[in-house]
């Protein structure tokens, strides 16, 4: 993937240098639309979720709700591509039964995994920098129910 988004951006830019006269922010968008998706491609489609998400704004806001009866996999959330910055805050709770049920975030090549309370609540603020950023549930055998938000940060 990261070696796709490479390829495209420099594609682009040849593109930019060989057309002098394009107008900056209609390249800037064009550019990022591509980066967009590229980068959809990597969030599951609503019909293959094991849980039921509906967005918000765009890809990287809204609300994900699963009642999951042993249920393993991953659900590919929020997120997407792209060469702009964003602040989210990310926040749910999972109430489990039986087996587990984790929430990772996926910032460009990192990935890091919420720690959970004891209550089962979460909640972080991302600052994401271009490249491809998701939020993500990995169930294995889980039996439980889980609540996830994603919103903006207003500045």
């Amino acid at each position: 993937m990261k070696k796709f988004l490479v390829i495209v951006v420099i594609l682009c830019l040849m593109l930019s240098i060989s057309a002098c006269q394009t107008d900056s922010n209609k390249f800037y968008d064009f550019l990022n639309g591509i980066v967009q998706n590229a980068g959809n491609t990597q969030i599951t489609e609503q019909h293959d979720l094991i849980g039921n998400r509906v967005l918000d704004k765009d890809a990287y806001t809204g609300r994900y709700n699963a009642y999951c009866e042993g249920n393993t996999g991953r659900d590919v959330i929020f997120g997407g591509g792209s060469i702009e910055s964003k602040k989210l805050h990310v926040y749910g709770i999972i109430h489990t039964n039986t087996g587990k049920a984790t929430v990772r975030i996926r910032l460009n090549e990192d990935i890091k995994e919420l720690s959970v309370k004891e209550d089962g609540s979460f909640e972080t603020h991302l600052s994401l920098n271009s490249g491809g950023n998701y939020i993500m549930m990995d169930y294995e055998d889980f039996n439980g129910e889980i609540e996830l938000r994603s919103e903006y940060e207003i500045d």
